[in-house]
């Protein structure tokens, strides 16, 4: 599969067409009204707080100021509040979904997820952002974990959090730990990111991997200052001829997952060929994991005005600033078409790589249990 860079210039100039002309009707649209804004992951997770803080800016640029209420309805990788949106979701412009977006679930056709990513909503927008993998120092008795270059001939099994076995999250860090031929124990169902660093803290989990918005947020105030974990690596960015290369959001120390790899087997060296179009695929969905998006058939005015206010809040300097200094990177996502043609292209996988995912998944230890 291959994955197109959008540009945050090419974004910006899209912005310009996308805004269009409102009538006063259209502007006082939200007047006097309330908008749910559904976040589909528990509160103080990665998903929350970048919603948050995504809202914080975006309201400014609302017509007739709403008053946005948040709920978090969470389960299933994100597939709950998915579902939730696509099944009882109002279509009136009152209801809005702020997501960690599911891919990897409609990749495997998995029946958790009823909501079809590509056609059961109309896109707002999008947040392309890397996770980053970290891990507590005394994961390996005996021994204080400096680099990521511990870990990689350790035969002690490493604990690893997610959660659950479809969720990007688990089959990344699974493919990379198998791929390494390094130890682990997979240890899921935590429905946040904030529930897994708090298992971390209590040493019930060693090691798992959090968005910017975690990690630069949460991650490293918790975990890294005090002196508890280490970042260790990251997934890369895709190429469009199938290489993965070093994301520039995220700091040169921590490593790619093709350099950590090549580190152990040499240069050049690569996985299966199935192993690496697996994790190529989730690479991909980095360059969209959080979405903004409506119900399918939700009134025009609605899409127009949020989307009109997307635009407006991703070139709003005050929202550049803030976001990097969150995120520890400049802004990058798309605009709602945009993102909304990416997806189409982001779930339709080859039978032979779906089934792969597929089986992958089942392999989870929590099946045998």
């Amino acid at each position: 599969m291959k994955f197109l860079k959008h540009s945050v210039l090419g974004i910006l100039a899209g912005a310009v067409i996308a805004i269009g002309f409102h009538s006063s009707a259209d502007a006082q649209f939200y007047k006097g009204k309330r908008v749910n804004i559904i976040i589909n992951y528990s509160p103080g997770g990665n998903t929350d707080i970048q919603g948050r803080m995504v809202m914080r800016y975006m309201k400014n640029f609302i017509p007739g100021k709403p008053r946005l209420v948040f709920r978090h309805i969470s389960g299933a990788g994100g597939s709950v509040g998915a579902n939730f949106l696509s099944d009882v979701g109002k279509t009136n412009g009152s209801m809005m979904g702020i997501f960690t977006i599911p891919i990897m679930f409609q990749v495997m056709k998995d029946p958790s997820l009823r909501a079809d990513l590509a056609n059961d909503f109309v896109y707002v927008g999008s947040i392309s952002q890397q996770t980053i993998s970290h891990i507590r120092v005394d994961s390996i008795p005996g021994k204080k974990i400096t680099s990521y270059k511990d870990v990689l001939f350790s035969k002690h099994k490493i604990r690893t959090g997610g959660h659950g076995p479809q969720s990007s999250k688990d089959l990344r860090t699974r493919l990379f730990f198998d791929a390494l031929k390094i130890p682990h124990q997979p240890i899921t169902g935590y429905k946040s990111g904030g529930k897994i660093r708090a298992a971390i803290h209590k040493g019930e989990v060693d090691m798992t991997a959090d968005s910017l918005a975690g990690y630069f947020g949460r991650v490293i105030p918790q975990l890294i200052k005090p002196g508890t974990s280490i970042p260790v690596w990251h997934i890369g960015q895709p190429t469009a001829d199938g290489d993965l290369v070093h994301a520039p959001s995220v700091p040169k120390s921590i490593p790619s997952f093709k350099a950590v790899y090549e580190e152990k087997f040499g240069k050049g060296k690569r996985p299966a060929p199935l192993v690496w179009e697996a994790i190529s695929t989730i690479a991909g969905t980095r360059e969209m994991l959080r979405i903004l998006v409506f119900k399918k058939g939700t009134t025009k005015k609605a899409v127009s005005t949020m989307r009109a206010a997307w635009a407006k809040t991703i070139k709003d300097p005050a929202f550049r600033k803030h976001y990097k200094r969150v995120n520890g990177s400049e802004f990058g996502g798309m605009l709602g078409k945009d993102a909304g043609q990416y997806i189409k292209r982001l779930v339709n996988v080859r039978p032979e790589l779906q089934k792969f995912f597929f089986d992958y998944a089942r392999s989870h230890p929590i099946y045998k249990n």
